[in-house]
């Protein structure tokens, strides 16, 4: 059964409102007018329930035995211990390559080149949805952050994209998608099942910190 892949309700960067496309492709966010951006987020935000609900569903069919999401940080180690299973390559094509050439500058492009293979729609789908997840189960513990999205600076990574918001110390925001992306990376080359909820209680011990105000 292939995994129901989550549709954005705006095309951009060439990537057929596919929306893991969208979040993973380092500058397609950067298009979005600010109008396009809010109903982005709005949209975004309605489909939360919908996605973590897709994501359970197509775990419990391959892992009968899983606990169902609870929203604790523990119950990232057997999801992405599965998910790692679920992590797929393909070869790019031609105009793929020639798309990622054109994004980048022209010193680069020898190495860009080099990289002929791609995560597939699935993957990426998968890693989407699992960053959706990871987003809600810090909203249920620290209940003081909050989704939101930052239009400025316009060119900086995270501009446009949904993020969570009112992070103390350094760090203005945090970007599950990136982070998601990030370890999907490295667990196709190693597995890990518990890189995703070590970095969780990385950022939790930095910059979760409940607002002085909370009760």
């Amino acid at each position: 059964m292939a995994y129901s892949l989550m549709i954005a309700p705006i095309d951009f960067a060439g990537h057929q409102k596919i929306a893991a496309r969208q979040f993973f492709d380092n500058y397609a966010f950067f298009e979005l007018t600010p109008k396009q951006a809010k109903e982005y987020f709005l949209w975004y935000k309605s489909e939360i329930p919908n996605r973590i609900a897709l994501l359970w569903e197509y775990m419990k069919q391959e892992c009968p035995e899983a606990e169902p999401f609870d929203y604790s940080p523990e119950s990232l180690i057997p999801l992405w211990e599965w998910y790692e299973t679920k992590i797929e390559q393909v070869p790019m094509t031609a105009k793929e390559i020639e798309y990622q050439v054109s994004k980048y500058p022209k010193w680069i492009e020898e190495e860009i080149r080099k990289e002929t293979m791609k995560y597939t729609d699935e993957t990426l789908s998968l890693a989407l949805d699992i960053s959706i997840y990871l987003g809600e189960i810090i909203l249920k513990s620290y209940p003081n952050l909050y989704w939101g999205y930052r239009a400025r600076p316009k060119n900086e990574f995270s501009a446009n994209r949904p993020v969570i918001l009112k992070l103390v110390g350094k760090r203005a925001y945090f970007n599950p998608h990136r982070i998601v992306f990030v370890l999907m990376i490295k667990s196709s080359k190693a597995h890990d099942k518990s890189q995703l909820y070590d970095l969780y209680r990385y950022w939790e011990d930095e910059y979760f910190i409940p607002s002085k105000t909370q009760n």
